[in-house]
């Protein structure tokens, strides 16, 4: 009986630490009077807490705060450079590597860069060595890493903490943590690349405090993040957002996944470059043929082109746009979401085709759910999935 109460006792400490640290986060900053009449806490409870927090580093002082009649209260705040997390986004050939502090702060970042058809083995591997470069750079303790957050282009399974599939990467059934030798005494976290976006999104981007929204990924793949009732979506299996395999167009060229016609293979950046290819090869009017090399043409030569007004590199990403509207439409008459946004490498030509998009939608959805919705491109763009990798750890020290 005494062996529950103590265990009670323990849980209670730990959660009401985790509500204080969460609160101070909130607010910036909070005195300890503040935060008791926020918990319902005793200011006994509250100052054993943040002494606590305050000798393991966690917070600090961080000035004084005014006068009700009386002195001035201390202002306690989350202390920078005190614990980190790291985020990393893996895609095909390269690796974004980010280092944030406790306050979410970007220290670090890197691109490490990866053999093309590497073994998720080597991939990892050169990862860990990125990982272990920067914590190197920086003087920080491996003791001081709360976790890292890991962001697969795939289908990932979170019970087991392994990559299902990730066609792109050529990972099949690939446990994650395994591979990572390095660091197996910190908590590592295995996520979908665009769910890590969506995660972003909703702790520092444009959908804090959305309670229904859809972040869409478009890279050398396409995938959704999902959040329902200001919860992650991921379906039975977890394979919710894979939206890259809407099929859009029956007559369409062969995916990975078998099918014909995805969405992936009609608007992804890598599509839009095979394509661009595809045209210099067939001799098709455009400055794009004054590219040194074939291998040269890339999603910003075929976005700097068409703002110069090629109108051959401009109609491949209005050709893209019409297919992720008509994708979009889906999603929103089904869903319903309030707001949608569209990342990664899409912020590179958002202004060229955002319009676009819009107007296929419009066209192509039923009236009440548009009028609700807004489609928009990030504001954080191609760091989404890895910061969002990061912000994992810390949702699991701030309890959420």
């Amino acid at each position: 009986m005494s062996r529950r109460k103590t265990g009670n006792n323990q849980y209670l400490k730990q959660r009401n630490q985790t509500v204080i640290l969460d609160l101070i986060r909130v607010y910036k900053q909070k005195s300890k009077t503040e935060l008791a009449e926020l918990t319902g806490l005793s200011p006994t409870a509250v100052g054993v807490i943040t002494s606590c927090l305050l000798k393991d580093g966690y917070i600090h002082e961080a000035g004084t705060g005014d006068s009700k009649g009386g002195r001035r209260p201390i202002l306690l705040a989350l202390k920078p450079h005190s614990y980190y997390a790291i985020g990393v986004d893996v895609d095909v050939m390269y690796a974004k590597i980010l280092l944030v502090d406790i306050t979410g702060n970007i220290i670090e970042e890197k691109t490490q860069s990866v053999p093309k058809n590497a073994t998720a083995k080597l991939t990892i591997a050169q990862i860990e060595q990125g990982i272990l470069q920067m914590l190197a750079q920086k003087n920080i303790r491996i003791q001081k890493v709360l976790g890292i957050g890991i962001s697969i282009p795939g289908l990932v399974n979170h019970k087991n903490r392994q990559v299902v599939l990730a066609p792109n990467l050529g990972w099949h059934n690939v446990d994650v943590y395994a591979h990572m030798k390095q660091f197996s005494d910190i908590p590592i976290y295995i996520e979908n690349e665009a769910m890590a976006s969506a995660i972003c999104e909703n702790w520092v981007g444009l959908c804090q405090g959305v309670e229904h929204f859809i972040c869409i990924n478009i890279q050398s793949g396409i995938g959704a993040g999902i959040f329902v009732n200001g919860n992650i979506y991921r379906g039975v299996g977890g394979s919710a957002g894979e939206v890259g395999h809407i099929v859009v167009d029956e007559t369409g060229p062969r995916c990975g996944c078998g099918n014909y016609g995805c969405l992936e293979t009609l608007a992804s950046t890598y599509h839009m470059v095979q394509e661009a290819k595809k045209r210099v090869r067939q001799g098709i009017v455009s400055c794009l043929n004054d590219v040194e090399a074939l291998a040269c043409i890339s999603i910003e030569t075929i976005v700097d082109a068409a703002r110069a007004g090629d109108q051959a590199a401009y109609h491949i990403l209005k050709e893209a746009a019409r297919y992720l509207g008509i994708a979009l439409s889906n999603m929103i008459n089904t869903l319903n979401p309030s707001k949608i946004v569209i990342g990664k490498e899409f912020v590179k030509y958002a202004d060229l085709v955002l319009e676009d998009v819009y107007n296929i939608v419009q066209a192509k959805t039923l009236h009440f759910p548009t009028s609700n919705v807004e489609i928009i491109a990030s504001k954080i763009g191609d760091k989404a999935s890895a910061l969002g990798a990061a912000i994992i750890p810390l949702k699991v020290l701030f309890g959420r």
